[in-house]
């Protein structure tokens, strides 16, 4: 590169790792609205070829900006791509990046402490605490029951391995493909790829699948009913698997024990249904999708996705973390 090129980052990711993208001496990163109307605006008048965005779903302009150029770049701050349209990205011969791994400890992490919160009622004996209430609740003790891991990629073996051997509790894992051959240095007890039969034996069911057609609402009102009444739900994965309406119902009928949330299907949250408002029941612990943002993520995350862009700008195409090509 013998100019430096100016790339765009969406403010909320820029704020995230600042630190990264203000010690950049090869490149100018430039903070811009993640508005996607705003971003357009800029990556035209700018004449960038690179953008590094965050989770705002983006559906049309940005695409048409950066398609003005033969070869540009959107890259993802983090490891979940569903708020990019990848047909559109291919059809304007745009390249998509992610920056995978870097978030692993983070989301696994934030699984467990979610579990822990759900079975001892930490966040509703707080908020009473704070209303000035002295009220405590019976809890569950988590050693030697049985959590239920939908999805074994990295996350879910990090959270396998917490569970077991910091909380002595048995994992069953869940995947379709053939398990690992290390299950029990990972903790797991047992691996199978009935998903009924993960959830029928587990006291505590976390989600970690990625969002693809084929599991679009797969926890659905049926499968939640393969879960026993005391069972917990966590989910640190992605909205869109977990059908918010089913969820609701088997919650306030007393089908379901516990949920904690860190993803939606509508970020920021809103109610799939008006009246089927999470927010209101008491047996739910929800967080603002706060899974992956730590200090260290948030640097590991800023410097893989300047990474990907210095890849794509030298031409190294090859040594790009690609989920769409262009």
């Amino acid at each position: 590169m013998s100019a430096r090129e100016i790339i765009l980052i969406d403010e909320g990711v820029y704020t995230k790792g600042e630190s990264v993208f203000r010690a950049a001496t090869d490149v100018d990163c430039v903070q811009t609205p993640a508005a996607e109307a705003a971003l357009a605006a800029a990556v035209l008048e700018q004449g960038t070829r690179a953008v590094i965005v965050g989770t705002k779903p983006y559906t049309g302009p940005l695409y048409e900006a950066l398609g003005k150029k033969a070869s540009t770049l959107i890259a993802r701050f983090g490891v979940g791509h569903d708020s990019i349209n990848k047909d559109l990205a291919r059809r304007h011969g745009i390249l998509v990046t992610n920056t995978p791994g870097v978030l692993d400890v983070s989301v696994a992490e934030h699984t467990v402490g979610l579990l822990c919160s759900l079975a001892r009622h930490i966040a509703a004996t707080h908020a009473d605490m704070r209303d000035g209430k002295f009220a405590p609740q019976t809890g569950l003790e988590l050693h030697g029951k049985t959590l239920g891991i939908l999805g074994f990629g990295n996350i879910g073996r990090r959270v396998a391995a917490s569970a077991h051997f910091g909380l002595g509790m048995e994992v069953i894992a869940c995947d379709q493909v053939a398990a690992p051959a290390n299950l029990a240095a990972l903790g797991v007890a047992r691996y199978t790829n009935d998903a009924e039969e993960c959830f029928r034996q587990s006291d505590a069911i976390s989600i970690h699948l990625p969002a693809l057609a084929s599991t679009q609402k797969f926890i659905n009102a049926a499968r939640l009913a393969w879960l026993k009444p005391t069972a917990l739900l966590i989910n640190t994965a992605r909205g869109a698997v977990l059908d918010e309406v089913a969820l609701f119902e088997a919650l306030a009928a007393g089908r379901l024990a516990g949920a904690a949330l860190d993803v939606f299907e509508r970020e920021p949250y809103v109610p799939a249904q008006p009246d089927k408002d999470l927010r209101t029941l008491a047996n739910v612990v929800l967080t603002p999708h706060i899974g992956s943002n730590t200090r260290e993520a948030n640097v590991r995350m800023a410097e893989g996705a300047l990474e990907n862009v210095r890849h794509f700008l030298a031409g190294r195409l090859d040594l790009l973390n690609r989920v769409a090509g262009g």
